[in-house]
């Protein structure tokens, strides 16, 4: 699972020495930089990133507040302040800092706060789905993922097809089937299909440059065009 990332310091080399010392590490995904707190409020409203890097000594809005500002967020991202200045210090841990890193920064320093962050994140992950519960005939069932050729959504609920046929699936979302199984290699192909990787068989031509996608049990579902470039690229890895 990819370590969603955001940088902020009004400092553009500054920026640049984090990035080039992430981009050693393929787990964290960069989400976005900025040069200021104001925009940097906005992008963790909006992409609900797992840890953010924070400049302290910012003109105006500085990290501290935003640090502050970032307390009343449900589920707030963690915080690794990067400064020049150690003065800073004990309020950056008053305020439940991860870590506190000093311009210019050691890269074994680095390596050490990267592990925080893994431990940090693996800790607040919400634990994986071991079965869905599909219902059929008022009788319920506890389906593992290899029961399942592909989730679909009818009418508002989901419905999971096995090789038993179609059931109902209580207590769970398409979005939440998606981040709970993407590690038993399941993929959305589209908004109200997702599909085991595991169970697909062709990728048939449509229609207007368009696919679908055959599974093992001969059924045929749509790719969005949109999914079409990381499905191969998923495809050509496996």
């Amino acid at each position: 699972m990819a370590i969603r990332t955001v940088i902020v310091d009004d400092e553009k080399p500054a920026r640049e020495e984090i990035k080039f010392l992430l981009s050693h590490f393929k787990d964290f995904e960069l989400l976005g930089e900025c040069d200021n707190a104001f925009d940097a409020l906005n992008i963790i409203l909006s992409k609900n990133p797992d840890v953010v890097f924070f400049d302290i000594d910012m003109p105006g809005f500085n990290g501290i507040q935003l640090a502050e500002a970032m307390k009343n967020i449900k589920d707030a991202p963690r915080v690794v302040f990067v400064t020049a200045y150690s003065n800073y210090a004990v309020k950056a841990f008053e305020l439940n800092a991860l870590d506190y890193l000093v311009k210019p920064i050691d890269e074994k320093r680095f390596v050490d706060t990267v592990n925080k962050i893994r431990k940090e994140v693996r800790r607040r992950e919400k634990p994986s789905l071991n079965f869905i519960i599909g219902e059929r005939e008022n009788e319920l069932f506890l389906l593992k993922p290899d029961d399942i050729l592909y989730l679909y959504t009818k009418k508002e609920k989901i419905f999971a097809k096995t090789t038993e046929g179609d059931m109902c699936c209580r207590g769970i979302t398409l979005q939440l089937a998606e981040d709970n199984l993407k590690k038993e290699h399941f993929f959305r192909v589209h908004k109200s299909y997702l599909i085991n990787m595991n169970k697909a068989k062709k990728i048939i031509p449509w229609f207007k440059g368009k696919y679908l996608i055959e599974m093992e049990n001969g059924d045929r579902v749509p790719l969005s065009s949109h999914r079409e470039k990381e499905f191969r690229e998923k495809i050509f890895r496996t």
